[in-house]
């Protein structure tokens, strides 16, 4: 902590224990806050699931549709349609014997699509 001080990295008027105080409040959310979006970034880091939320951004698609469009088998498909759904990012309905996924919520659509922009922007 001196070091810092002396680099001017940090405060001088705070004590060691003060500073860690400080730190710790930047942290406060709980531990299931963090899991939850833990979750939410790893399902976001997979190409074939940033795929799947790609094809389905516009519009409610069946599980096999999405099987079809992206070329998996089925196992895979739902493996990662229930990454997408467990993270919150996909909801889902059942219709008899099909079920259908759509972006749960808008900004998850306006997320996949500026995270796109961003990446073609820095290229």
């Amino acid at each position: 902590m001196k070091r810092l001080v002396n680099l001017g990295l940090v405060d001088s008027s705070c004590t060691p224990a003060e500073r860690i105080n400080q730190l710790k409040l930047r942290i406060n959310e709980d531990e299931g806050t963090f899991r939850r979006l833990e979750a939410f970034f790893s399902a976001l880091g997979d190409a074939t699931r940033l795929r799947i939320l790609k094809v389905i951004a516009d519009e409610e698609l069946c599980s096999c549709e999405v099987m079809a469009a992206l070329a998996l088998t089925q196992p895979t498909t739902s493996h990662h349609l229930g990454i997408l759904e467990r993270a919150g990012l996909l909801s889902s309905r059942r219709n008899g014997k099909w079920v259908f996924y759509r972006i749960a919520n808008p900004k998850v659509k306006n997320l996949v699509t500026k995270g796109f922009g961003l990446v073609a922007e820095t290229a």
